[in-house]
């Protein structure tokens, strides 16, 4: 490992050939932009942990719609959020092309009781195109065990239950 005063000396732009100085240059300051927007995203509490924006932001987003309490660990196995009432949320998202995509929502251990499952669906650009409130007991009946997982498939439209709740839908 390059010690501190090595690596100053040395700098980054010394690592790399000549016709990748201009990149390295650019993707510096956008990684600076990127650090510091997260850095801004965790003031806000929005960003609660390293972990991606989307998952962070779907939690945060969710816990105000539906005027929920974010767990105190932003990595508590299995709950995210509760209600007023005292009902837990386990709080996952996607990002798809279309509320038609194919994906699905994997929990780790089914045996894991929670109230209420909220699936929410990003397009790339992180705005909502859906998000379903599904009880426990729809997620199990449902979903499936793979080898690693407990999997909710959504294969689209014909996914739709009726006991699932559109908190919002985008046509």
């Amino acid at each position: 490992m390059v010690g501190h005063a090595k690596r100053k000396e040395l700098g980054v732009v010394d690592l790399v050939n000549e016709d990748d100085k201009d990149t390295l240059g650019h993707a510096r300051h956008r990684i600076r932009n990127y650090l510091d927007t997260r850095k801004g995203l965790k003031n806000l509490g929005i960003l609660r942990s390293e972990r991606t924006l989307q998952g962070d932001y779907a939690e945060w987003l969710v816990a105000r719609l539906l005027n929920l309490q974010l767990s105190k660990s932003a990595v508590e196995k299995g709950l995210d959020a509760r209600d007023e009432e005292g009902r837990t949320y386990q709080i996952k998202s996607r990002i798809v092309s279309d509320l038609s995509s194919r994906t699905s929502f994997d929990l780790s251990d089914p045996d894991f009781h929670f109230d209420h499952l909220v699936a929410g669906f990003f397009d790339l650009n992180l705005d909502v195109l859906g998000m379903l409130r599904i009880p426990y007991d729809v997620v199990i009946e449902l979903g499936s065990q793979t080898a690693s997982t407990f999997r909710l498939y959504w294969r689209g439209l014909s996914s739709l239950d009726n006991r699932m709740e559109q908190l919002f839908w985008s046509n």
